[in-house]
């Protein structure tokens, strides 16, 4: 039980997304990470050390100052390109409640989002704008075409992100495939 409060305490903290992506392409100290996300080292020590047991993030490098030793964090391990979080294997298995707690939010937080736009689109005759879309498909796919489809889906995101940012708006995409004819078990 206390293994799953504290693991559901990390996980509604704000700071853990933000101090994963800040270390993402650049390790930095604990002091480096408070100054981008304007808050005290002080209040980032607990999320750092929940992260760095839960392997998201790792000390990079150590350097004498002073008399202190200053660590250097990184979350690079964790990507698989330049925004591509990659939640598998070891790694997953390892941390198996965080990524499916993870997972729950992010997916409920489109749905919350979904389910006001059906509400509000009843009191209208034509939907002005969407804020979230949910589509399925299924496809016969060998294993190798379905790694494949995935990583081209991937590509293409990461190829309008690199485009010209004029008119846009943040849009996270929640991208799980998987085999359909296998029976999920509880």
């Amino acid at each position: 039980m206390s293994s799953n409060y504290n693991m559901m305490k990390l996980i509604f903290d704000p700071k853990i997304e933000a101090i994963l992506y800040s270390v993402k392409d650049k390790q930095k100290t604990v002091k480096e990470i408070a100054t981008e996300l304007n808050d005290k080292s002080s209040r980032l020590y607990y999320p750092i050390q929940k992260l760095l047991k839960m392997e998201l993030i790792k000390v990079s490098e150590e350097k004498q100052v002073g008399n202190l030793i200053e660590k250097y964090y990184t979350s690079r391990h964790l990507f698989s390109n330049d925004e591509v979080i990659r939640l598998e294997g070891e790694l997953a298995s390892k941390n198996f409640e965080f990524f499916l707690s993870h997972i729950l939010l992010s997916v409920n937080k489109g749905l919350s989002l979904l389910e006001s736009d059906l509400a509000e689109a009843k009191d209208r005759t034509i939907r002005e704008e969407s804020r979230a879309i949910y589509s399925e498909m299924t496809a016969s796919l060998t294993n190798e075409e379905w790694i494949k489809v995935n990583e081209e889906i991937q590509k293409l995101i990461s190829s309008r992100s690199e485009q010209d940012k004029t008119d846009t708006k943040e849009y996270t995409f929640s991208i799980l495939t998987y085999e359909d004819d296998t029976k999920a078990t509880n």
